[in-house]
């Protein structure tokens, strides 16, 4: 049993190293790709291994980039099996659910419900060299504001207020700093405090959530290629 995936800034080098050894531990290969362009899942048709899976995390944006639902479209057709999580994933699983692509997680979810319907909410800068991200997504604000209204950190004006502020950042300048100093700027001090500390460096990777929409996706797909081989045997 073999899980294909297509990741990028969505997941650190620690995560991946997690799942590498999580999948071997339940006999799945785990053979990870970056980013999904133009082109790959055709490529694949050409492997003929039985029981394999393919989750899409990051991909390429552009028209003349990024994986398109026609192909997708001759993918699942072929009889394959692919699902989508947390970023150009979540996108393309739910504009192709009605073609028998599977979509896992929050982000997801809130396309499939119309609560986001931009590309660019799940768009950021990241280092070329080691995916790591450097500016931080609108989904993932959209998350955290959702939760500082759930623990009382925020009223539900305030959060409102922090999230259009951010929104009011092009995706490229929602750096950790100017997404505190914007939230300042805007009179929204209760707003600016709880950034300041969920912003942090050592804290980011605990609520950011396209990583853990990628995970909780990696490990779905490993747990049921491992039953489907226990079943098997």
């Amino acid at each position: 049993m073999k899980l294909v995936m297509y990741n990028g800034p969505s997941l650190r080098t620690a995560d991946l190293d997690d799942l590498r050894e999580y999948a071997a531990n339940r006999s799945v290969s785990l053979v990870l790709h970056p980013p999904v362009a133009r082109h790959d899942l055709l490529k694949l048709l050409d492997d003929k291994a039985p029981g394999t899976r393919v989750l899409i995390v990051d991909g390429e944006f552009g028209q003349n980039l990024a994986v398109s639902v026609t192909e997708i479209r001759t993918y699942l057709r072929a009889g394959r099996y692919v699902a989508g999580a947390s970023s150009m994933g979540a996108l393309r699983a739910v504009e192709c659910r009605t073609l028998g692509m599977r979509a896992h997680g929050w982000v997801a979810a809130r396309y499939a419900d119309g609560t986001i319907d931009a590309d660019d909410e799940v768009a950021l800068l990241f280092d070329p060299e080691t995916l790591e991200p450097v500016t931080i997504p609108l989904v993932n604000i959209r998350w955290l504001v959702h939760q500082f209204v759930a623990d009382g950190t925020l009223d539900m004006a305030g959060a409102d207020a922090a999230f259009a502020t951010a929104a009011a950042l092009n995706y490229r300048a929602r750096t950790p700093g100017s997404l505190v100093n914007a939230a300042r700027r805007a009179h929204n001090p209760a707003a600016a405090d709880a950034l300041t500390d969920n912003l942090r460096p050592e804290r980011i990777h605990l609520w950011d959530r396209k990583r853990l929409d990628a995970l909780e996706a990696a490990r779905t797909e490993i747990n049921e290629l491992a039953e489907i081989s226990a079943s098997a045997a």
